[in-house]
């Protein structure tokens, strides 16, 4: 062996040895900051968005080591291991945020549906939350293909079928999937024998729904709402007009003021208007409660076709016109 070769084998395997050392510190480094790097942010991953980007989302403003971009890149695979959604980190490790980034594990946030809200608050409520756009989400609760894609029925709207409740949902979350996790709540908490009770009622299954959301808007109580719900079976019995103020403001809802004024009730341009329109208005009004549905099928045994309403909530009712003008004068004073 030439007396040179043996030291360049030499100063080369040290060199490579070196080399591989340094690259394990290197490795060693990397991943050490990963697994003890504790962080809290939220990020929003979008379809579209470049790696670079993706990259300044994760890690931007942190103290990173030497070739960390690198390390995530080629070690970590970062570009091949992306989901897209919103993720939230709490005092949570890198490595684990990048897990969950990469299997997908989307965080969520809680949404509250309180009962009878309509379809214009749920989609304010979502997008509060940051789940959904109020409008895009209105206009698809309102789309007639996608209320028979979802409930295999040619209803006007989704209203009425959307279950009040606490939700989790990513943030910009699909509009369908939400929609579709509210009429799958109501279709597992929706009672049993409705369909059956509501006929001996005289009303379909759609119908009695409509009514309860009346019910569910004219009270909050559970002791009223088959008294109330008995006031509204007598009269539609009597052929009587609802009258239920609810059903104006749900008709003229993005531009009612918070006040019923005479000319609202004497609109006959408002479909829903139970004022000018004899049985029952063409859709809900709103997503009824579990009490409200049950009032509907299971009323109270009254004669009553009157109540009013005092400050307090409650409701005073009468089978007599003038005894009704009396509590109305009655609660006008107080």
């Amino acid at each position: 062996m030439n007396k040179f070769v043996k030291p360049l084998i030499i100063i080369c395997a040290a060199a490579l040895a070196a080399a591989a050392a340094a690259i394990g510190i290197w490795l060693g480094v990397n991943a050490f900051f990963l697994k003890n790097t504790v962080i809290t942010k939220e990020i929003t991953i979008s379809k579209g968005e470049t790696l670079p980007a993706i990259y300044e989302d994760i890690f931007g403003g942190l103290d990173t080591p030497p070739g960390f971009k690198t390390y995530v890149g080629r070690v970590k695979q970062l570009g091949k291991h992306i989901k897209y959604g919103y993720y939230s980190a709490k005092n949570i490790s890198l490595e684990e945020f990048l897990s969950n980034i990469a299997k997908g594990v989307q965080s969520t946030v809680k949404v509250t549906i309180p009962e009878g809200f309509n379809i214009f608050e749920i989609a304010s409520a979502l997008e509060r939350m940051g789940v959904a756009g109020k409008e895009s989400f209105i206009d698809d609760a309102f789309d007639k293909n996608v209320v028979i894609s979802v409930t295999g029925e040619k209803y006007d709207s989704m209203e009425g079928f959307l279950a009040p409740g606490t939700y989790k949902f990513p943030k910009n979350y699909d509009n369908i999937m939400i929609i579709k996790a509210l009429y799958s709540e109501f279709k597992r908490t929706f009672p049993k024998d409705f369909k059956e009770k509501a006929a001996e009622k005289g009303l379909t299954e759609y119908e009695a729904l409509t009514l309860a959301s009346i019910v569910q808007k004219e009270t909050y109580s559970a002791v009223e709402a088959p008294i109330v719900a008995s006031v509204f079976h007598n009269r539609l019995k009597l052929k009587m007009r609802l009258q239920a103020d609810p059903t104006i403001i749900y008709g003229k809802y993005l531009d009612f003021d918070g006040n019923i004024h005479k000319k609202d009730i004497q609109d006959a341009t408002n479909i829903f208007n139970t004022y000018r329109h004899g049985g029952l208005p063409p859709t809900p009004i709103c997503n009824p409660s579990a009490t409200a549905l049950n009032a509907v099928i299971n009323p109270a045994d009254t004669n009553y076709i009157y109540f009013v309403a005092d400050k307090k909530g409650n409701h005073l009712f009468s089978a007599d016109y003038r005894q009704h003008v009396n509590n109305v004068r009655k609660y006008q004073k107080q």
